[in-house]
């Protein structure tokens, strides 16, 4: 089988928004995805760092042993970080792990989950397929509508989920406004908050609602490392909240604390010892938005100004098959199916961003 036909069994038929018939017509142009400028899956270009990389290649001999205590020991450092304990922690397979058990909680309970019309769908699609009702809340402009959203709960409502900075809008909401919201919201609603790409926010991780964990009962915030810190190919995420939730998360994961894997705790011990490695991170892909913002403010294209690596641009001043031509290219970017009059280019190296700029030069009207 090759990799067209491997990708379109295994991920078109499961996640239509991810996958497009764009991407397989790539995979058929060329022989190996490194010729390929991969700016779809906001994935991090830089990383991993190479700390990481010498501690993940130390740690191999040792693959035939379980690693109870490293995951003990990355949950120590997280919360020596953000000043909580290790039992305010479960380690997963990636956020989307998070997002998947929360969806599910949910909809076993033929509950109702809030969300913006234009956010990360995970949720909402494990939730309704368990049985939630999904309201979805207009946006307002590229923001999320917090006053909309608040107004939107009722007694059938049993969470609300905030994605901030907001995938696909790349916007963001600043702390303060956050922090009133999640403190107006029954504490009989849970408050799911996903900081996926926190660290490329204006205040970086201090623009977290981590300081909230310890006085609301009900807000659960989802974290990853696969994207600051560039190890989205281990599958490592966390949830942090009160013990009583983490504790109910635990009880529904499947993996019975068997998961993630030896390798990915080590990366993940590596990288969070390494904030050098994700300060360059963030420097380097604001360079890469700063050649974008110049390219599209000189012919007048509308985007959001980002808080990711991200941007979330409108597609009225390209032809209508811009996506397709850029994937003749080998230029790969996203449009979900919600978003009819955007696209979302994820940041690469600088390079890439100057070559995507004079791909995109002659797909102008």
């Amino acid at each position: 089988m090759n990799r067209r036909d491997w990708l379109q069994k295994s991920l078109l038929s499961s996640s239509s928004i991810l996958v497009s018939p764009y991407l397989l017509q790539a995979l058929d142009s060329k022989d190996e995805f490194d010729e390929i400028l991969r700016l779809h899956w906001n994935e991090n270009p830089f990383g991993p760092s190479q700390k990481v990389i010498q501690a993940v290649q130390a740690a191999v001999p040792d693959a035939n042993l379980y690693w109870d205590e490293k995951n003990e020991e990355l949950r120590s450092k997280l919360a020596n970080i953000h000043n909580l304990k290790p039992d305010q922690y479960l380690m997963t397979s990636g956020s989307t792990e998070i997002l998947s058990l929360l969806g599910q909680h949910v909809g076993l309970q033929k509950g109702e989950i809030i969300m913006g019309d234009q956010s990360f769908p995970t949720i909402g699609i494990f939730g309704s397929r368990c049985g939630a009702k999904i309201t979805k809340v207009a946006m307002k402009g590229n923001h999320l509508d917090l006053d909309a959203m608040l107004a939107a709960i009722n007694d059938e409502t049993k969470l609300v989920f905030i994605c901030n900075p907001n995938n696909p809008t790349s916007t963001e909401i600043s702390k303060e406004k956050l922090e009133v919201f999640c403190k107006e919201v029954s504490q009989n609603v849970l408050i799911c908050v996903d900081e996926a790409y926190i660290e490329f926010s204006e205040l970086g991780a201090e623009s977290s609602l981590v300081s909230l964990v310890n006085e609301l009962p009900n807000i659960v915030i989802a974290r990853t490392f696969s994207k600051a810190y560039g190890l989205a190919g281990f599958r490592l995420g966390y949830a942090i909240s009160q013990s009583h939730n983490i504790n109910a998360l635990q009880r529904r994961y499947p993996a019975l604390g068997m998961a993630p894997g030896l390798l990915p705790f080590v990366a993940g011990i590596a990288a969070v010892e390494d904030q050098g490695f994700v300060t360059d991170v963030v420097r380097k892909t604001h360079e890469g938005k700063s050649i974008m913002y110049d390219a599209f403010d000189k012919w007048e294209v509308n985007y959001a100004s980002s808080s990711t690596n991200f941007l979330y641009v409108e597609k009225d001043k390209f032809v209508n098959d811009v996506r397709p031509k850029l994937a003749d290219d080998n230029i790969w970017i996203t449009q979900w199916p919600s978003m009819k009059n955007h696209l979302r280019i994820s940041i690469g190296r600088p390079e890439w961003m100057e070559t995507l700029v004079t791909k995109l030069e002659p797909l102008r009207v």
